[in-house]
């Protein structure tokens, strides 16, 4: 019996890390669940977070616009209904970039908003798209001073950690949620490091659209979702329906971690 016992133990010990592995978006729902418990959203990110649109005029010269409006995090809060969500994003923005712009001295391209003034209930972070191009990645588990932000690193992982701290020190119980780049976007080494992130910081989830988003640079996805290099205002429906799923699965396993929500200012 106790060799029957083991071997059915070891099973049990395989099965486990394969479920643990499940795609949390196999299957995307258009109902945002869980995410309804959140009544104020926070949006960090570039122009993929920003609603970014462009055209070619006539001369052929590209235009760009943040349609904030048709943002996926504007689409998350219209599909929760009653809810309200701050972009604090913008075009070309990078995690050094957002400090500066967004926290230390507010000025940008949506009004000046200044993340400080507005604390949320929980963050979405989508950052590192312009940054792989500025800044070495870096070694979160190295580059994060957990006493002291400004000792960070000059890197992206310093600088995106350093706006975690930020927001924790005004927000300490809000979750955040960070977001890996989908592979036409991103990075692995900089992805890696964001996926860090949850091991350094209590209450931090992991979005992994690098491992389980669909590969955005087929030409099917394209025709759908695309407007040349940005997506259209179906793509970033599409993101948000992908991003409330992700979530709800997060909540739905981990309901105790999301019981003072309401409680928070």
């Amino acid at each position: 019996m106790k060799r029957v016992s083991l071997i059915v133990g070891l099973c049990l010990a395989m099965i486990i890390p394969a479920a643990a592995q499940e795609n949390p978006i196999e299957t995307i729902s258009h109902d945002p669940g869980w995410c309804t418990i959140i009544h104020r959203w926070g949006f960090i990110g570039d122009s993929l977070c920003s609603g970014e649109h462009e055209y070619a005029r006539e001369d052929g010269s590209k235009v760009w616009h943040d349609v904030y409006d048709y943002s996926w995090g504007q689409r998350i809060v219209a599909a929760i209904g009653g809810a309200v969500g701050y972009n604090f994003s913008q075009g070309g923005e990078t995690a050094k970039g957002w400090i500066e712009h967004f926290w230390d001295y507010p000025m940008n391209r949506n009004a000046d908003i200044s993340a400080k003034a507005h604390p949320c209930q929980a963050y979405i972070m989508a950052l590192g798209c312009n940054d792989k191009h500025k800044f070495k990645a870096g070694d979160a588990t190295k580059d994060i001073n957990l006493e002291d932000y400004t000792k960070n690193a000059d890197t992206f992982a310093g600088y995106y950690g350093g706006i975690i701290q930020r927001v924790r020190g005004m927000q300490p119980e809000a979750p955040i949620f960070v977001t890996t780049m989908p592979g036409l976007y991103g990075s692995s080494e900089f992805s890696a490091q964001i996926r860090a992130m949850a091991g350094i910081f209590d209450n931090v989830y992991v979005l992994d659209l690098e491992k389980y988003a669909p590969d955005y640079d087929t030409p099917e996805f394209r025709a759908r979702y695309f407007l040349d290099g940005h997506l259209n205002a179906a793509g970033y429906q599409f993101t948000a329906w992908m991003f409330m799923t992700y979530i709800n699965w997060y909540i739905e396993r981990n309901l105790p971690a999301f019981s003072k929500i309401a409680l928070m200012n």
